[in-house]
């Protein structure tokens, strides 16, 4: 409160909210209540006890103190990053964090001194970042042990570990010991999750050329457009399009397609697609919307819904 007035020059007080006693025990158990007035408008702030809950639950957790009392409901925040700051503000919640922003609304009043940025590690996933991510999400579990991971994909046990810190870092998912062993997991719903997570997912495509057909290897997957049509209604390009990670093979080709009917396009993958594909003639479903660039082509974009809504199902 002290921040407020000083940075504001307003006048703020501090009273007992007769609210509380109404509330259902589970907003009491997270949050600390207390109602102020700030240059003669009432409101509540809410300090969080432990981790911040998804946008969704606090925008429920708000409508049903407005039942109780219709006052501007502020979230008091020791810190916060970028991508939930953006989203606050989105959705216009109230927040205040000490020493840092300020965003109340309804007082006409937006500050920003600084923000939680994540200089530890880079915003975008490293590979096997992307791995452990994706690999959680298509467990659909809420917690995933982290034993055997770096058996399944040939990674380093340190691989693992800085994969793990940098999706704590950046807010994807929280992190806890059982005994010696790690667990991952995240109070956000696996698909709002992969929402979340859309600024930092790293294109596994690294590059991409034309090579004839008859000299690429066997078996390699499909993907691009040419897998999406796989598991959507959208018609497939004539093109064909092959993912290949083997650093052991040798394959050339050339920027431009010349003949549909005798070239494909080949996408050098950053990892290996099979490593969390379920079908060994197809890249897994997220790898694959995520090599997709935006377009403005509606079709694709609707595919791209379609495989996301027969994946979570």
């Amino acid at each position: 409160m002290k921040y407020i007035v000083e940075t504001l020059g307003i006048e703020a007080y501090i009273e007992q909210w007769d609210g509380i006693s109404k509330l259902p025990y589970y907003l009491i158990d997270r949050y600390i209540f207390k109602k102020a007035e700030l240059d003669g408008i009432s409101c509540l702030f809410l300090k969080p006890k432990g981790e911040l809950e998804t946008i969704n639950a606090i925008k429920k957790h708000i409508k049903i103190i407005h039942e109780i009392e219709l006052i501007p409901v502020v979230l008091d925040l020791d810190s916060i990053i970028a991508w939930r700051r953006k989203s606050f503000i989105g959705a216009r919640i109230p927040f205040v964090v000490a020493d840092s922003q300020i965003y109340l609304p309804f007082l006409g009043i937006a500050l920003t001194e600084r923000y939680t940025t994540k200089t530890q590690y880079n915003e975008i996933l490293m590979p096997s970042s992307q791995l452990v991510f994706f690999y959680y999400l298509y467990q659909g579990k809420t917690e995933l042990y982290t034993n055997g991971l770096a058996d399944s994909f040939n990674l380093s046990a340190m691989q693992i570990s800085r994969s793990i810190k940098q999706l704590q870092t950046l807010g994807l998912i929280s992190v806890r010991k059982d005994g010696v062993k790690t667990v991952i997991y995240s109070k956000v719903n696996h698909r709002e999750l992969f929402k979340i997570a859309k600024p930092h997912l790293l294109n596994p495509v690294q590059k991409h050329f034309y090579a004839e057909f008859s000299a690429i290897p066997s078996g390699l997957p499909l993907s691009g457009l040419c897998a999406l049509s796989e598991l959507t209604m959208l018609n497939p390009p004539v093109e064909k399009t092959f993912a290949l990670y083997d650093k052991t093979v040798k394959l050339t080709g050339t920027d431009t397609l010349i003949d549909s009917y005798i070239q494909v396009e080949i996408e050098i993958w950053r990892y290996a697609p099979a490593l969390l594909s379920d079908r060994s003639n197809i890249v897994d479903t997220l790898s694959l919307i995520t090599s997709i660039k935006s377009t403005d082509d509606e079709r694709i974009e609707q595919a791209v819904e379609e495989a996301l809504n027969n994946m979570w199902e």
